[in-house]
């Protein structure tokens, strides 16, 4: 009887065993809908960068004195697996749950349904393109220096506002009375004006000028009305600033190239030894705008042995709930306030940090 149910408790267990085994064949081989944002490199704007075998400083300013700077200024990324071309495991996602530096999430929330990841790179690479001009025309300005805006229609939306009343190549003049200086004032008039409200827009088509009408909408999962036109900026930049970077892209690096940009014309190094990161969007006007994996970005911080984090004042609401430990984090919402936080730390002082996201 002993021997019968020892048998028998070998069996079970055996055959749990293969249960379990074949669970997780199951999970190593069967793909997910899910993705994981992680740390990814993190790279020194005031340092070099190597192209096609030649090593050369990622800020490059002509026609202008630059001056040396000390320290580091890091741009930070984060890592994107799973893609709809290479999707994750179910057991390749485990690791991820133990891990405070990584996130997971439905895939769709980073490549859009009928979105490929070769399309993907190609959105984040002309994003980056605008975000280096952008942050250019912020440094420029932040320095006092005279910099001006085209703004020109680069595509039509199919069905939407503009469609039959502007053409690509059309030069926008004036909006709603108001002669448009940046991409940002253009966006406010438009809100401003409200949805379905007929909007004068005067272009510039060729040699002639027109007076225009049309009528924003609000986009399908949309908030606020649009014309319905991809719109391109061009800048008139006092010296040419070139930027080169490989394999990376979208707009949050802006700040960090306007910062590098501005210390590079300044005497006197900003960061006076210190290593800063940090993270976010940048208008030519040079507020500072919101990114996305903000807690990833964090941790790639900390793994460059920072000084200072900043970080959009934007994104408070997406502070984790575990901050890696020494820290020092600056919220700020403009190119000035960046500046001045790296002149605070500099100075042996600590500037405003989280508290201002309790008050904001």
């Amino acid at each position: 009887m002993y021997h019968e149910d020892r048998e028998r408790k070998r069996v079970r267990v055996l055959a749990a065993t293969a249960v379990l085994a074949c669970l997780t064949l199951l999970a190593a081989v069967i793909p997910s809908p899910y993705s994981i944002e992680r740390p990814g490199p993190f790279v020194d704007t005031l340092g070099d960068a190597t192209l096609e075998d030649e090593t050369i400083p990622v800020i490059q300013i002509s026609d202008l004195q630059t001056y040396p700077t000390t320290g580091e200024l890091n741009l930070l990324t984060v890592s994107i697996l799973g893609t709809p071309e290479h999707p994750l495991s179910w057991l390749s996602l485990v690791p991820a749950l133990f891990d405070p530096s990584q996130r997971i999430a439905p895939r769709t929330e980073f490549f859009p349904e009928g979105v490929s990841e070769k399309e993907r790179e190609t959105a984040n690479t002309a994003m980056m393109d605008t975000s280096q001009m952008q942050s250019a025309a912020a440094a420029f300005r932040e320095l006092g220096e005279p910099v001006s805006i085209q703004l020109s229609v680069a595509g039509i939306s199919e069905d939407g506002p503009a469609e039959g009343i502007l053409e690509q190549g059309d030069v926008i003049l004036t909006v709603g009375g108001q002669e448009i200086a940046s991409f940002e004032q253009l966006r406010r008039v438009i809100v401003d004006a409200g949805a379905d409200r007929p909007l004068a827009v005067t272009v510039l088509r060729g040699d002639e000028e027109l007076s225009l009408t049309l009528t924003p909408r609000v986009p399908d999962g949309g908030d606020s009305p649009m014309l319905g036109a991809a719109i391109s900026s061009s800048y008139e930049l006092p010296a040419e600033v070139k930027i080169s970077l490989s394999q990376i892209g979208g707009p949050s690096a802006g700040m960090i190239f306007a910062i590098g940009i501005y210390d590079l014309l300044t005497p006197g190094p900003l960061l006076d030894g210190l290593t800063v990161s940090g993270t976010g969007t940048i208008s030519e006007e040079g507020d500072v705008g919101a990114i996305g994996g903000l807690a990833q970005k964090m941790w790639a911080a900390s793994r460059a042995e920072s000084d200072l984090f900043l970080m959009p004042l934007e994104n408070c609401a997406e502070l984790p709930d575990q901050i890696p430990a020494g820290l020092t984090v600056a919220p700020v919402s403009t190119l000035n306030e960046a500046i001045k936080a790296i002149e605070t730390a500099t100075s042996g002082g600590t500037p405003a940090g989280i508290e201002r996201c309790e008050v904001k």
